[in-house]
């Protein structure tokens, strides 16, 4: 069984997701309201959040190798991550150490690289094998569901996930927190990779945050 699947994004008011200053505070204590089971994001969106969690990589210690203990009332959210090619080698450290993470697990395919599936094992990370080129997203889901009893995962990550979600058919909500600024040239559309087009929402709630921003969220209608 897949898990209900939000998109959260926070974007301009020309539907961006860069070349703003997003309020980090607000967009994590929205995304944290949904008390989703785990959130799912792509290798190269985790990458550039590696800046988020610390100005420089620290070295690997002997308890990054270790899986956390993970407590009963640990209310945190698990974290999914689509990384078929081993782009994060090396850096899974610095979100297994976050105070907003409970554990990662990583998404790779067949065809990921022998030498990642081996860091991952060395290091006692999770991970689930779906797909043979690149992740299929809709199994990873539902093997998370079966596994891990996922019922609710929020997608933090970029257009490019974010668009094949939707492809996939696999979104049930949008939550986006519309930032007053305009990105203009220097912006990236945050449903840039999208092919499918008319992709018909219902408007659920609208609230308007801190006098500044607002939070919209909006239902995806199937076909």
């Amino acid at each position: 069984m897949l898990p209900k699947l939000i998109i959260h994004n926070s974007i301009s008011i020309d539907g961006s997701t860069t070349g703003f200053e997003a309020n980090v505070i607000i967009h994590y204590k929205i995304l944290s309201s949904f008390q989703p089971d785990a959130m799912i994001v792509g290798s190269n969106t985790a990458k550039t959040g590696t800046q988020f969690f610390c100005d420089k990589i620290p070295p690997e210690e002997e308890s990054d190798f270790l899986k956390p203990e993970i407590q009963p009332d640990d209310t945190r959210a698990h974290w999914l991550i689509a990384d078929s090619k081993g782009v994060l080698e090396g850096l899974l450290h610095v979100f297994r150490r976050s105070e907003y993470c409970k554990n990662v697990i990583v998404l790779v395919s067949e065809r990921t690289p022998k030498p990642y599936i081996n860091y991952l094992k060395e290091r006692n990370y999770d991970f689930i094998l779906a797909g043979a080129d690149r992740v299929d997203i809709r199994q990873a889901l539902e093997i998370a569901n079966e596994r891990y009893g996922f019922e609710l995962v929020v997608s933090d990550s970029g257009g490019l996930l974010n668009s094949i979600l939707l492809e996939h058919g696999l979104v049930e909500e949008i939550s986006l927190i519309l930032n007053p600024e305009i990105a203009g040239k220097n912006g990236t559309n945050l449903f840039r990779n999208l092919e499918k087009s008319g992709v018909q929402l219902e408007l659920l709630r609208d609230e308007i945050v801190e006098k500044k921003y607002v939070h919209l969220v909006y239902r995806v209608l199937k076909g």
